[in-house]
């Protein structure tokens, strides 16, 4: 079980989420390029309503960004984006490994 974990694209991702918003939380990353601009889902959010009506108005915790402060839920969609694209790498990857599996038993069946 704790194989399959540390196995997993799902949890490299999560624990790069980790570190990169504890990176923006310190001010490593004033600008918040890391956390906003190369995340895809995120940069897509940025300029939605539903960003400015429920994103930036959660509760907002002191980060060392440009901001000052920043709303709790643009970390959380932060780490819900990176165990997304960390579970579409593992089906992808389980969808491979099935997927060779199944030619090497055909190969191996012929006569």
């Amino acid at each position: 079980m704790i194989k399959k974990v540390f196995h997993s694209f799902t949890f490299y991702f999560l624990i790069a989420s980790l570190l990169i918003i504890y990176t923006h939380y310190i001010g490593r990353d004033p600008y918040g390029i890391i956390i906003f601009e190369l995340n895809p889902i995120l940069k897509c959010l940025l300029n939605t309503n539903f960003a400015n009506n429920f994103i930036r108005t959660g509760p907002k915790i002191a980060s060392g960004s440009l901001q000052g402060n920043i709303s709790i839920y643009w970390y959380a969609a932060h780490f819900i984006s990176f165990a997304l694209f960390g579970l579409i790498l593992d089906f992808i990857k389980s969808g491979i490994r099935k997927y060779s599996n199944h030619q090497m038993n055909g190969l191996l069946n012929i006569k």
